[in-house]
């Protein structure tokens, strides 16, 4: 696709709040179950398990938050693609029960969450020759600078680490401004790949194309919303829930 359509950090919250209103019904737990999904297939569309099947772990940083509710999700889809995800989960919400439900969740599909004695050494855990990506599910738009710890660490880390194992972003780079991209004086890495969900927001002009494989997912708006915010939907081709540009 050769035109990026964009919202700032406001419409992209707008947007989310009247996909959740009463009017249109939807729940948090749908649409992070349509983000995480997504996530999962732009993963196995940039590393299909086919080409190196000893390469198949996929290492997924959780924040606190709804982007860290992607990431959770997006690791029971990748159990079941065939991969062996592990979960680096180090601040757990307590806001709802429904972040312990999807934690239950990979406890019953035996996805590895790291221990707080296993979280002092993550990085160990991050084999280049069994580690196909690390993913990003620390924080999506609502962020705002400082990153507090630990992420910012970790953010130091896939810095050091991104010339190594591609990382993949959910949404946005974590250490990223929304509108802006990286933030100066703030910890920031460059993603092999970014997942935009909904529709990607301006900090995405920031990244190199021949760096990071752009894709677009969350296949859940019709055309005269889509138009009512100003951008077009993707066409995405058949039962696809992700659209590379």
């Amino acid at each position: 696709m050769s035109i990026l359509k964009l919202v700032s950090s406001k419409a992209a919250s707008e947007i989310d709040k009247e996909l959740m209103g009463p009017q249109v019904g939807f729940t948090l737990q749908q649409l992070m179950e349509l983000a995480g999904f997504s996530v999962a297939q732009a993963i196995q569309r940039e590393y299909p398990l086919n080409q190196n099947r000893n390469k198949n772990g996929v290492f997924i940083i959780v924040g606190p938050g709804n982007n860290g509710g992607d990431g959770l999700v997006c690791a029971r889809h990748l159990k079941l693609f065939g991969y062996n995800p592990i979960v680096y989960y180090p601040v757990r919400s307590k806001r709802t029960e429904f972040y312990s439900q999807l934690v239950n969740q990979l406890e019953f599909f035996q996805v590895p969450i790291l221990s707080e004695e296993q979280q002092n050494k993550w990085t160990e855990y991050l084999e280049p020759g069994k580690i196909a990506c690390i993913v990003d599910a620390i924080f999506g738009f609502s962020f705002k600078p400082p990153i507090r710890e630990p992420f910012g660490t970790i953010v130091e880390e896939l810095n050091k680490l991104e010339d190594k194992i591609p990382v993949v972003a959910v949404d946005i780079p974590t250490g990223w401004d929304v509108d802006n991209g990286p933030i100066e004086n703030e910890p920031s890495y460059v993603p092999s790949v970014l997942v935009s969900l909904t529709v990607p927001k301006p900090c995405s002009q920031c990244i190199n194309p021949k760096r990071t494989t752009h894709y677009v997912g969350g296949r859940f708006i019709p055309r005269h919303f889509a138009e009512k915010y100003g951008f077009e939907p993707y066409e995405y081709k058949g039962t696809d829930q992700i659209l590379k540009f």
